[in-house]
């Protein structure tokens, strides 16, 4: 074990899962054609195929769906797209400020061109105030921008509450399901989900693919693509399609379907194992987020005595994360933990450890007693 890599920085992302992969390695070699003959109508039911999973798991259509390069290309395209094809005097957009970066700088490229904006703030563990949503909602606001489960600290938001108050005030509703897709009950419809982003590589699927759910009905929503090209995705998002990528995420959407009940309780299980074991040993250690809504897999937490740089120094065969890993290049703390913390020993000492469905027991405790040792050490 002491040579052994162990992960746990699965909110960055997941490793591949071989079902996936396997389903996937035919679009590569020998299923690659994409114009109007034999070879591209194999690919194009393919694609429709990986269309219809996605929509199974999320409780949409399958026409709903378009396929990105990711969640954050998703992200750009419903807010930016949405903005665009805004032809009424909504000139407002609600959102939170522990949002993933790409929400917060779209938005903040809206503000630019003139939409106002209101920046809820959390509480301490890092949920929104219902009653302060209502009041910021107004006959103006254009969209509600709150993620389902936040990807540093695990937080979830009371997506059925924001949902419904954006439907009776007449706002759209963006949400960002990426971390909790699959951990929670997710139906665009009964949600009141208007737009919704997601991508593969967070539930064992390849990299680089994602979909942006737009919703056709009740109302249809609108917006205007941000790239052009061929018509491919019905013109919103052109470019040759990643036909093995879109294949990989059908697969993962399918398998999440069909597993999810039974992951979400080993993951649990495992990061109340870990949590456990850490917070019966160590002085002073501290919960970064919501002890009750939560995404499973998700732990992160600040030891006053060791920073978490130093921490990830000395546990050089565990992968962890100090940061949210789509902003670890930067040296600014971190947005999320300094949004539920005013004291900086404890962002400087956080670090996030993320759970997946290939750990296992063995792993969890000797990172468990690694980390008391060094903090015992170092107290």
């Amino acid at each position: 074990m002491k040579s052994k890599q162990i992960y746990l920085d699965s909110h960055a992302s997941t490793p591949v899962d071989q079902d996936i992969l396997s389903s996937m390695l035919p679009f590569f070699t020998e299923f690659y054609g994409n114009g109007n003959h034999k070879a591209g109508w194999k690919t194009t039911s393919a694609i429709e195929n990986a269309r219809f999973q996605v929509s199974n798991l999320i409780g949409a259509k399958p026409s709903e769906i378009t396929f990105t390069s990711g969640a954050t290309e998703a992200i750009n395209m419903a807010l930016l797209g949405l903005a665009k094809a805004n032809k009424s005097e909504k000139n407002h957009i609600v959102t939170q400020n522990t949002e993933h970066k790409a929400v917060l700088q779209c938005i903040n490229a809206l503000k630019e061109q003139g939409y106002k904006i209101t920046m809820l703030k959390v509480d301490k563990v890092g949920r929104i105030k219902i009653e302060e949503l209502k009041k910021a909602v107004t006959n103006k606001t254009l969209v509600v921008a709150i993620m389902l489960a936040n990807n540093e600290i695990g937080t979830t938001q009371p997506i059925e509450d924001i949902g419904n108050i954006c439907k009776s005030k007449g706002a759209k509703f963006f949400c960002d399901i990426t971390q909790g897709l699959g951990w929670f009950p997710l139906n665009m419809k009964t949600l009141n989900i208007d737009l919704a982003a997601l991508t593969a590589h967070k539930f064992y699927g390849p990299k680089g693919i994602g979909t942006l759910y737009i919703k056709k009905t009740n109302p249809r929503i609108v917006i205007e693509p941000i790239l052009f090209g061929g018509g491919q995705e019905n013109g919103i998002r052109p470019g040759t399609s990643n036909v093995p990528a879109i294949v990989g995420l059908g697969k993962a959407c399918e398998l999440l379907q069909i597993n999810a009940e039974e992951q979400f309780h080993r993951i649990s299980n495992l990061r109340n194992r870990l949590q456990k074991q850490l917070f019966a040993s160590i002085d002073g250690i501290k919960l970064n987020g919501c002890p009750v809504n939560r995404h499973p897999g998700n732990l992160n937490i600040s030891i006053p005595s060791i920073s978490g740089e130093k921490l990830k120094g000395l546990l050089s065969n565990v992968m962890f994360s100090t940061s949210s890993a789509c902003s670890s290049s930067s040296s600014k703390p971190s947005h999320v933990l300094s949004a539920i913390n005013d004291d900086e020993t404890i962002i400087a000492s956080s670090f996030r450890l993320g759970i997946n469905k290939y750990n296992t027991n063995k792993e969890i405790d000797f990172v468990a007693q690694k980390i008391i040792q060094l903090a015992k050490i170092n107290n």
